[in-house]
């Protein structure tokens, strides 16, 4: 009968992981591909997901005590979006609260899966010009006239972040899987390891910021590898790592909430143009024109050209459009898991935050429905063990695929070290081979002459038929977004042009080189096995 009970546990307890795996890989993946609030397929996603959930928390044999926690959370939910209209804590909340008995390791890895093969797929067709994308010109300091794009996706910063979670979830499950590893003899080469994945993430990240611009991408994903590779390598979270860690919330409250009131003049010009790009600005406005309340505000937006904006700074949207609540409990939360972190050692998990509250001083997405704030799947996981007062413990088949790094041995680095190498090799022989084959242009026709924020280039349109569109492209000359001869198209100039040009050249690299690797990847692991059957 005992035999018998543990078993029906067991498998509820599978049913219930599953459950949860289903319901990430839906919102995660829902958002991978580019979905976004307004569209019906993503309200129906939305339902799908909550009802996901609700089987979860059926299916998974929870105490009283936790379903009142849990009542609370989705209450403070549900008042937040009855006063908002915004369903983003919600959404956050239910992340959390469906992780009783889940693995984080296996949460996380469903999402690089999911999220991986989609956001890859988007770029790879959008770079290469299959699908259709949305793309904005836009003058730079330093840089002059530039194209924006999206390559798929609603907005280009929209691109990075997609490939800022997935470098994030990456960098995770390396990082866990080195910790793994207390071999001392060996713990040198997984440093290595890790600082070398780290700038392979990283120069992805610039190859990305190429076609997005999104400077907010780029130094988010510099701070957070630069965090994650500092904790990890630091070994243990000494007297400064925990100061750091706890002031962080704090600092970044500052940032968004209080410092755009406290500078003024030519500094506070310089700042919101220079690093905020106009938030603080935003910040004061929206100030200006709503107020402090309990559960949050609808958002009060009286200026016409500002309609499509909303509060980009995370803590300033948590603490002025969900309310003072809202902000009281996610500050608690968020403080409370950094102290159980650094108890339990999190230094992974830490780095997923820090990055997060980094990123959160220029984007929403802490607490928004964008379901890229993954660090929520550690809250649950750390909540329901100081709910039960029992930790969490790894399956032996999680734990299995998390030693391959136990076995770093000289052979295996260099093996490593040739693969990387010759895929570098092959990436600049394509890029060089694209650049001495096709002719560079002197031209780019776009179907756009407006930025981002419908500012006008002043060019004049010009209605191309098929047969001139073939001499065009025929000189050599690059076309986005034709559609017919009744569409207005504006021609660009030779710098816009070459720099559109030369993304294409990088394009073709970085694709050839990581279809080598993946080749002699699967040709290594086909050689090993060969070998272990002789």
């Amino acid at each position: 009968m005992a035999d018998a009970i543990k078993k029906l546990i067991s498998d509820r307890r599978q049913l219930g992981e599953g459950i949860y795996l289903l319901y990430f890989a839906l919102m995660v993946g829902a958002r991978a591909a580019g979905l976004y609030e307004g569209m019906t397929i993503y309200n129906i996603s939305l339902v799908l997901g909550l009802g996901l959930f609700v089987l979860k928390m059926i299916v998974t044999q929870h105490t009283v005590k936790e379903y009142v926690v849990a009542a609370l959370f989705l209450a403070l939910g549900g008042i937040v979006y009855i006063h908002t209209g915004e369903k983003g804590l919600f959404v956050c909340f239910t992340m959390m609260l469906g992780m009783k008995g889940v693995s984080s390791i296996k949460v996380v890895r469903c999402g690089v899966i999911v999220a991986g093969v989609i956001i890859i797929s988007k770029i790879l067709l959008g770079v290469f010009g299959v699908t259709s994308e949305i793309y904005y010109p836009q003058e730079r300091d330093g840089v002059g006239l530039m194209f924006r794009h999206a390559l798929g996706y609603a907005h280009p910063n929209t691109l990075h972040m997609n490939v800022l979670m997935l470098t994030m979830m990456l960098m995770f499950l390396l990082t866990v899987a080195l910790m793994r590893n207390h071999d001392v003899n060996t713990q040198r080469m997984s440093g290595f390891v890790l600082i070398l994945a780290s700038v392979l993430g990283f120069m992805f990240n610039v190859y990305i910021f190429l076609y997005s611009g999104s400077r907010t991408g780029l130094l988010a994903s510099f701070i957070y590898l630069f965090i994650n590779a500092y904790l990890y390598l630091r070994g243990k979270i000494g007297i400064f790592e925990k100061i750091c860690l706890y002031i962080s919330f704090p600092f970044v409250c500052f940032i968004s909430i209080v410092l755009p009131f406290l500078l003024d003049g030519d500094l506070f010009e310089f700042v919101d143009r220079t690093v905020f790009t106009t938030r603080f600005s935003l910040a004061r406005y929206f100030w200006s024109n709503n107020h402090i309340s309990l559960f949050g505000i609808r958002l009060v937006n009286p200026q016409e050209n500002l309609k499509t904006y909303g509060i980009d700074m995370a803590q300033l949207y948590l603490f002025l459009q969900l309310g003072l609540v809202a902000f009281v409990v996610i500050a608690a939360l968020t403080i409370w898991f950094i102290n159980r972190a650094i108890k339990k050692d999190m230094r992974a998990e830490l780095a997923v935050l820090m990055g997060m509250l980094f990123l959160g001083m220029w984007e929403p997405l802490l607490y928004n429905l964008g379901f890229k704030n993954f660090i929520y799947v550690f809250m649950g996981q750390l909540l329901y063990e100081a709910l039960s007062g029992a930790t969490f413990t790894e399956s032996e088949c999680t734990e299995k695929s998390l030693s391959f790094f136990q076995d770093i041995n000289p052979e295996l680095m260099k093996t490593t070290l040739s693969i990387i190498s010759i895929s570098l090799v092959v990436g600049i022989v394509a890029s060089t081979l694209y650049l001495t084959s096709t002719r560079t242009p002197d031209y780019l026709y776009g179907d756009r002459e407006q930025s981002e924020a419908g500012e006008s280039f002043g060019m004049d349109p010009m209605y191309i038929s098929e047969t001139e569109l073939a001499q065009i492209e025929g000189r050599g000359n690059i076309v986005i977004g034709y559609v017919d001869e009744t569409v207005p198209m504006y021609q660009f100039g030779p710098e816009i042009a070459e720099m559109e040009y030369n993304k294409r050249a990088v394009s073709f690299g970085v694709w050839s080189g990581a279809f080598a690797m993946i080749c002699l990847l699967l040709l290594n692991k086909r050689r090993k096995r060969y070998n272990a059957n002789v």
